[in-house]
């Protein structure tokens, strides 16, 4: 079975050696390098389709059971409804055709797969309807065109969680299976665990907006830094850097005391640093699965989430896994955060819960063993002839 993976690959998170000292810039999402890498480390043969703005030919790198596709972007993708970017990655995709595409996100790398005429599932991320109504710009208004035509028209959908699925409709989720976002085996791996934690809160969050709930937690954290006023918060992420929107929006409101705006980071550094932190505060008024707190779960960081942002509640087994509040409320946020503070027992407890529970339930050797048996069952119903051939040829009967 050969699998293609369609989205935003990290290439310099590959488990893999392309032959090349210099890969392209590429659109990243860890997630689509890890279930790659997983794929790899089980034995399968992988095509990954991607896109870079850095080149001016397609590029196809070579690894072992490994092949990476590469496409063109040109710049301002959506005043063309990505028209470009989806053209150049069917056409590499029916020229290394894969046994079944599973495609990020309900946009271009999905819309790509459709045309490509291979058996495709579409993964859904996000729910459009609901950036969009928090995002109400022209951007926004093409993804949820393309969102719409994405998940009409493919025959096999997969939500990344209960509660995207939950926000489907009746017709969508008759075509829709739930299989998880999960955290790689070797995070554990990646990180030094302290015997002591350091004296600051962080967060991970990539955008500086309402609805991701940065300038909230600002807040909350002025009223945290009343009760303990060594504490530190640090803010990691697009839009966190020193002189970004976040910064710019602390300085307007007299919210700079003890906050170190760090930026975007390379993922080793920045899951060291929440291992490193007391609490990991989670702000964000609505999420399709948080990966952020899974992994802060995984490394012994007890987390602070929303009581009502989307799959936040049952990734922190409503409660037992971590403090779930009002994250619309400065004072309900800075509650929590100083009760994990104030009782170190405590705060380990939750920690050592959360920990069992993402291995129970999200880790790569459970989500990775669910993926397998859906793409396996989407490949019997469009070549039942090659699978008959194959059990045969297992059974000896040839």
């Amino acid at each position: 079975m050969t699998i293609g993976i369609s989205g935003p690959v990290d290439l310099k998170l590959l488990a893999c050696d392309l032959g090349s000292e210099n890969l392209p810039d590429t659109n990243a999402f860890p997630l689509v390098s890890h279930l790659i890498n997983a794929l790899l480390k089980r034995g399968y043969k992988v095509i990954a389709y991607t896109n870079s703005g850095t080149i001016t030919e397609p590029l196809v790198l070579h690894g072992h059971n490994l092949t990476v596709c590469v496409a063109r972007t040109k710049p301002q993708p959506g005043r063309r409804f990505f028209r470009y970017e989806i053209n150049e990655l069917k056409n590499l995709m029916q020229q290394h055709p894969a046994d079944v595409i599973y495609a990020f996100w309900t946009y271009e790398y999905a819309w790509s797969a459709l045309k490509s005429g291979i058996p495709t599932i579409v993964s859904i991320h996000d729910i459009a309807r609901k950036i969009f109504l928090t995002q109400c710009d022209m951007f926004r208004f093409v993804r949820l065109i393309m969102n719409k035509i994405v998940t009409t028209r493919a025959r096999h959908l997969a939500a990344n969680s209960s509660y995207t699925y939950s926000q489907l409709s009746k017709s969508l989720k008759k075509k829709t299976v739930t299989l998880n976002n999960f955290f790689t085996s070797d995070i554990e791996d990646t990180v030094t665990k302290p015997e002591q934690k350091e004296n600051y809160i962080v967060s991970v969050i990539n955008g500086f907006n309402t609805r991701k709930g940065v300038p909230l937690a600002l807040h909350a954290f002025a009223k945290v830094r009343e009760a303990f006023p060594d504490v530190n918060y640090h803010l990691i992420g697009v839009d966190m850097e020193p002189d970004g929107l976040a910064h710019a929006y602390a300085k307007q409101h007299n919210l700079e005391q003890g906050v170190k705006f760090l930026g975007p980071l390379v993922h080793d550094n920045l899951i060291q640093l929440v291992a490193n932190a007391k609490v990991l505060l989670h702000p964000s008024r609505e999420e399709s699965f948080g990966m952020a707190v899974i992994e802060s779960m995984v490394v012994g960081t007890p987390v602070v989430g929303g009581r009502e942002s989307g799959f936040i509640p049952h990734l922190l087994d409503h409660g037992k896994a971590g403090l779930l509040c009002n994250v619309y409320s400065a004072d309900e946020v800075a509650a929590a955060v100083k009760k994990l503070l104030s009782d170190d027992a405590f705060a380990r407890d939750v920690a050592a819960y959360a920990y069992r529970f993402a291995q129970d339930n999200f880790s790569e050797e459970v989500v990775v063993k669910q993926h397998l048996e859906l793409y396996e069952s989407i490949i019997s119903k469009y070549y039942p002839q090659r699978v008959r051939k194959e059990t045969a040829l297992e059974e000896g009967n040839f």
